[in-house]
């Protein structure tokens, strides 16, 4: 019981800070909770793969900084990618009663978005196959910890989402298109910090 509150918590911990799945997460919330949520399963899917990884022993092969480096550069030109489709739409108006959330994408098309900023994040990689040796401290079976992770990570995308929509009517459009360009704002800086820590921090 110990290991799988302690699995929670972790979950908890690395879903909670703001990153760019958040901020997307918040920015669909505001049309439709259902796709929002879509858009955290698809991340937590990568979470769980690359946690299921480390178990294996395949953390190897991140070390490769050619594998590192094309990984950052596709990374940061889907979250350019996504920046700007967020901006494009950012003057759509979003209230109760009438938002379009066709132009989302489909529910399918938001959760391969969510698993593919994960997949081709290297930071995400990194952290979450460096992640089994804090499974192995905190005790217990791999498979009890791992089912707390999952949990503490489903906690928060789903209740997070839930929470920005059932308040989505106090949003006015103004506000909402202003937090659209936010959002995007946002993403570019993460993809644009991506790189700059890949090719020119030392």
């Amino acid at each position: 019981m110990e290991a799988f509150l302690k699995g929670v918590l972790l979950g908890l911990g690395v879903s909670v800070p703001i990153g760019p799945i958040n901020v997307l997460i918040m920015s669909y919330a505001l049309k439709s909770y259902t796709k929002a949520l879509c858009l955290g399963l698809g991340a937590m899917s990568a979470d769980a793969f690359f946690l299921l990884l480390s178990s294996f022993g395949v953390s190897k092969l991140i070390n490769s900084p050619s594998v590192f480096k094309v990984l950052a550069v596709l990374g940061a030109c889907f979250l350019l990618y996504m920046a700007w489709q967020i901006f494009k739409s950012a003057k759509s108006e979003i209230n109760a009663k009438n938002a379009n959330t066709e132009e989302l994408g489909s529910h399918g098309a938001i959760y391969i978005k969510g698993l593919l900023l994960n997949l081709l994040n290297p930071y995400v990689i990194a952290f979450w196959l460096s992640v089994s040796t804090t499974t192995a401290k905190i005790g217990g079976s791999f498979g009890t910890v791992l089912f707390g992770l999952i949990i503490g990570i489903f906690s928060w995308i789903s209740l997070f989402p839930l929470a920005i929509y059932k308040n989505r009517k106090f949003v006015s459009p103004k506000v909402a298109m202003w937090l659209a360009y936010a959002s995007a704002l946002i993403l570019a800086g993460f993809a644009l910090s991506l790189i700059y820590k890949t090719f020119f921090a030392t």
